[in-house]
């Protein structure tokens, strides 16, 4: 059986009941003076609903509690429990110059390490033109911008075909 509290307009007093729901709205006599009773919301009161499995209050503003922070999302990927993808800083460290050049110099070597002498050798034109291209598709923009770097590719295809031409 429910619990309901009921107001005494006679004494001022709040008291509860224990009452089947069917007689819930009928008035209910004052324990301490037995006038008729109304029956009142009680200030306890909350509901909730269940979304995702999870308890939630209503009115439900979409969000979730993650150790007291509100987050948009629940954790959908394996992470410790005590933190969250949207809680944790995002990693804005950027390589330094040095860092910059020291990966070069080590990708220099690497190529040298690994020439055949039999592949064909680039001039510094066509090293240049390769590491834009790469850059280029490495990287994502406008539709403007992606029909600009098509173009470019397509004149860089075709400059390398000229350069051919020449050397043969």
């Amino acid at each position: 059986m429910p619990l309901y509290e009921y107001y005494c307009a006679d004494c001022n007093g709040v008291f509860e009941l224990l009452r089947p729901v069917r007689q819930a709205a009928n008035d209910q006599p004052c324990p301490e003076c037995d006038a008729d009773a109304k029956r009142i919301m009680s200030r306890e009161f909350a509901a909730f609903t269940y979304r995702d499995g999870y308890a939630r209050r209503i009115p439900d503003d979409g969000s979730y509690i993650h150790l007291g922070e509100k987050v948009s999302t629940t954790i959908s990927r394996s992470v410790d429990s005590y933190s969250h993808p949207e809680l944790e800083p995002p990693d804005t460290s950027r390589p330094s110059v040095e860092d910059i050049e020291k990966y070069e110099a080590s990708q220099v070597a690497k190529q040298q390490a690994e020439f055949k002498p039999n592949e064909r050798i680039m001039t510094q034109d066509t090293r240049t033109v390769a590491k834009i291209r790469e850059k280029m598709v490495k990287t994502r923009g406008t539709p403007a911008e992606e029909r600009a770097k098509q173009n470019a590719i397509r004149t860089e295809k075709e400059f390398i075909k000229k350069q051919q031409k020449a050397n043969t």
